[in-house]
């Protein structure tokens, strides 16, 4: 008898298709995968065009969040999103959607949404200071000295007179 229930139960709860969706993004929420929020978000973005592919874009947003040492939390590139969290001056937990939507074959947009303006703020303006750095719309930032000094210790340098 409970097993008939129980089978009664399942097949109601997954014969419709609008359940199944929700039960999924349900479980995302709870797994804390579902972007729902940040896409949400996107009406609010901070938002930048670049004349340059939709590859193009993701691969050095990838790099700019790995050289600023930001978790990538999620990536699809298929889907055009990238999640970030650990962005310094904020929660670690808190998650900065940055999403791209190719407008033509040399045009991409990029929006960076999050629920806290802070992280949306501190995230946009170091990716797409990055972004312009690696796409040759300005010059790179000068390097750090400790970068610069590279001397090779072993060397023996000559005796000033």
């Amino acid at each position: 008898m409970k097993t008939v229930l129980l089978l009664l139960m399942f097949s109601f709860l997954f014969s419709s298709c609008a359940f199944f969706d929700n039960s999924q993004e349900f479980a995302k929420t709870l797994w804390g995968s579902s972007t729902r929020a940040l896409e949400n978000a996107r009406d609010n973005a901070v938002t930048k065009t670049y004349d340059k592919s939709y590859w193009d874009c993701i691969r050095n947003a990838t790099t700019v969040a790995e050289k600023n040492k930001w978790t990538i939390f999620k990536k699809d590139e298929v889907k055009g999103y990238l999640v970030l969290m650990a962005i310094k001056g904020s929660v670690n937990t808190t998650e900065v959607g940055v999403f791209f939507t190719e407008l033509s074959d040399v045009q991409t947009r990029v929006e960076i949404s999050s629920l806290s303006t802070n992280a949306k703020r501190k995230v946009a303006k170091a990716l797409f200071h990055g972004l312009d750095i690696a796409f040759g719309y300005l010059p790179p930032d000068p390097s750090d000295p400790k970068e610069t000094d590279n001397k090779d210790t072993n060397q023996v340098q000559p005796a000033k007179l």
